[in-house]
């Protein structure tokens, strides 16, 4: 594990005449820590190959293929639910509200929207959020 000649592959993708900064360096440094010489060699120059543009490999740090050497963590997937939401019209839920909650909800809608000419989209939006707070 020679770090001179990680040093000397990375400035070899970078081009001719061009030096690594502090921070590349020590981010070298660090990888080699972690991986073996093959493996930073391989990912760095997949890293050229495919995420940074020919045109850019003389200006781009070293550090755009941080992401290729990060390790997955577990437990910080995203939730994904397979079932499609149905849309709901609100105006529809309004009508099966028992007549006490309607009223109230109703109340609340002209509080909140007083006498102004709001479009059709913003009340039905009003309403969805009314809807949640009163079902």
């Amino acid at each position: 594990m020679s770090f001179s000649s990680l040093y000397k592959f990375a400035l070899s993708l970078k081009g001719r005449g061009h030096f690594l900064s502090p921070k590349e360096v020590e981010f070298l440094k660090g990888l080699l820590s972690e991986f073996s010489e093959e493996t930073i060699k391989e990912n760095l120059k997949r890293c050229f190959e495919t995420i940074i543009p020919p045109n850019e490999r003389e200006r781009s740090s070293l550090l755009r293929c941080k992401k290729l050497f990060e390790k997955p963590k577990r437990g910080t997937s995203v939730y994904y639910n397979p079932r499609r939401v149905e849309r709901k019209n609100p105006l529809e839920e309004l009508k099966k509200l028992p007549p006490e909650k309607r009223e109230r909800v109703i109340a609340k809608l002209k509080e909140l929207t007083g006498n102004r000419k709001l479009p059709k989209e913003e009340i039905e939006g009003i309403l969805k959020v009314l809807l949640r707070l009163y079902l």
